[in-house]
């Protein structure tokens, strides 16, 4: 009986021409107010909708319509908690290791890596979804594959980003976001780091070298990589670290860590290496 009411209102609707929600139209004429993160967010969640939309699944489609308007307006939003989904028990346990993952994930990229982030989250939620419904076991699989592959990205990336480890190493690397002068909030936690180890290494000479990827001109990234080679700089010396033994130069979108096409958004290129002598 619920099947045939189902395919009734499917059928009502594309008669009469209805989209899915009232929540899904107020989404794709939003205008985010909210970080790129959020913004980020917003995007995939609307993607997600309208694709349940195409499905005729008005209530998962307004479900997740309705996290992408609190995105584009600013509001914080949380990865599915997988026990209200009705996970398989055997199941929970993975799910719920992989989200203490993400939302350490959240914390650590969300400011450096927002889209990145963001398509980890929605990632997540995706594969919880279509574990519930309990899809076709290849297409669950290939969900949790791409889920778990933006999340080592994001570990990746953080990794570096927040690796000083001085005593072992003569260098370090702190990753910026995308058109962006000022470090994300991991980033800080490695320029603390950092500013230990040269407080304590006593006789060291840093030399700061900013780079970014060849997502604008090359004069616009040029001034844009002096300016992240003088924020480092300047962070450092506010934090106690002499002038006199540093020292900074500006390569633009000259010397890639990942080479790529010019235009390429690449977050492991937009960088400040600083090394130790």
């Amino acid at each position: 009986m619920v099947r045939y009411a189902i395919a009734a209102l499917a059928l009502l609707c594309m008669l009469t021409g209805c989209d899915s929600t009232q929540s899904l139209r107020e989404l794709r004429s939003a205008a985010p107010t909210g970080s790129t993160y959020q913004k980020a967010l917003a995007a995939g969640y609307r993607d997600f909708a309208q694709a349940k939309e195409m499905r005729y699944d008005w209530w998962t489609s307004k479900y997740f319509a309705d996290k992408g308007l609190m995105a584009a307006y600013g509001r914080a939003i949380e990865p599915e908690e997988p026990a209200t989904w009705d996970i398989p028990k055997t199941q929970l346990p993975e799910f719920n290791d992989a989200r203490k993952k993400l939302i350490k994930g959240i914390a650590n990229n969300r400011s450096t890596q927002p889209e990145t982030t963001a398509a980890a989250v929605v990632a997540y939620d995706k594969w919880v979804e279509l574990t519930r419904n309990k899809w076709d076991a290849a297409k669950i699989e290939e969900q949790r594959d791409a889920f778990f592959a933006l999340l080592t990205k994001l570990s990746q990336v953080h990794t570096a980003e927040a690796s000083v480890t001085p005593q072992e190493s003569t260098s370090t690397i702190l990753y910026f976001p995308l058109n962006s002068d000022r470090l994300g909030d991991s980033a800080n936690a490695a320029m603390a780091e950092l500013v230990r180890y040269i407080q304590s290494a006593g006789n060291v000479s840093v030399t700061i070298n900013g780079h970014t990827d060849r997502s604008g001109s090359a004069e616009y990234n040029m001034k844009l990589s002096e300016r992240r080679a003088r924020f480092v700089m300047n962070a450092l010396k506010i934090a106690g670290v002499p002038e006199s033994i540093m020292k900074y130069f500006a390569f633009g979108e000259t010397d890639p860590s990942v080479p790529t096409a010019d235009g390429a958004k690449e977050p492991k290129n937009r960088r400040v290496e600083i090394f130790f002598e």
